[in-house]
């Protein structure tokens, strides 16, 4: 029986095996994730897939944490500085962005962290953040580098999908396919578990923010009213 999976995976081992063996071959796959960290360019999770296919697990790790972390750098001072104006039309069609904003304001660091660790793509929240000027560097930096951990997964199945493309016994083969299912689902559970938890807190911070800026606003329009009458009255 043909082994049509091998076939139609020897096109990239060979490619693979040749970035591996290239001395500073992980500063190719390295620049190529962050450039893909900057919007609107795609690619960014494929390609860190193909870092765990290239380097395995954990080792592709490495490589992978460290491009994403200076794509993301890279991208929210793109996007805070030149870019901002086309950053912040981005981000506006993204239909949660302005409560998450509230919510920043309100929790800091601790929103930013979580939103990190949500599905919400990659790049778009780097263009996002880029455009809130309460957000500093530092608290993006830390949020992020404390979030990217969650890349393992990624290196991981990208490992696996490395060993489909290798001659193995059918058990071994099988092991394979159940080790990708359970981590796919290990991090579709994950990922419904703290959006879920992340979109309780952001909204209690967001309507929390709401409710103090209409406040401040309220409170500013009684005092103009105030000294309207104080003039009249003198």
């Amino acid at each position: 029986m043909v082994n049509t999976h091998n076939i139609h995976s020897r096109p990239i081992t060979p490619l693979a095996d040749k970035v591996r063996d290239l001395k500073f071959g992980y500063l190719i796959i390295g620049g190529i994730i962050i450039i893909s960290s900057i919007p609107p360019i795609p690619g960014y999770g494929s390609f860190v897939l193909i870092c765990g296919y290239i380097y395995g697990f954990p080792l592709g790790f490495i490589p992978a944490f460290i491009s994403a972390l200076l794509g993301a750098t890279v991208s929210f001072y793109l996007c805070r500085t030149i870019c901002l104006g086309y950053a912040r039309k981005l981000s506006k069609k993204q239909s949660n962005f302005q409560k998450l904003s509230l919510a920043i304001e309100e929790g800091g660091l601790k929103i930013i962290i979580l939103i990190r660790l949500c599905p919400f793509p990659f790049t778009w929240s780097n263009a996002f953040f880029g455009t809130i000027q309460s957000i500093s560097f530092w608290k993006f930096f830390i949020a992020t580098a404390l979030s990217l951990p969650k890349l393992l997964i990624f290196v991981f199945m990208g490992s696996r999908f490395r060993n489909l493309a290798e001659e193995m016994d059918s058990t071994s083969r099988i092991i394979n396919y159940v080790t990708i299912g359970v981590g796919i689902i290990i991090f579709c559970f994950a990922a419904w578990y703290i959006y879920n938890k992340m979109n309780t807190i952001v909204e209690n911070a967001a309507a929390k923010r709401f409710i103090q800026k209409n406040d401040m606003t309220s409170k500013d329009s009684l005092v103009r009213f105030g000294d309207v009458v104080d003039e009249e009255s003198s």
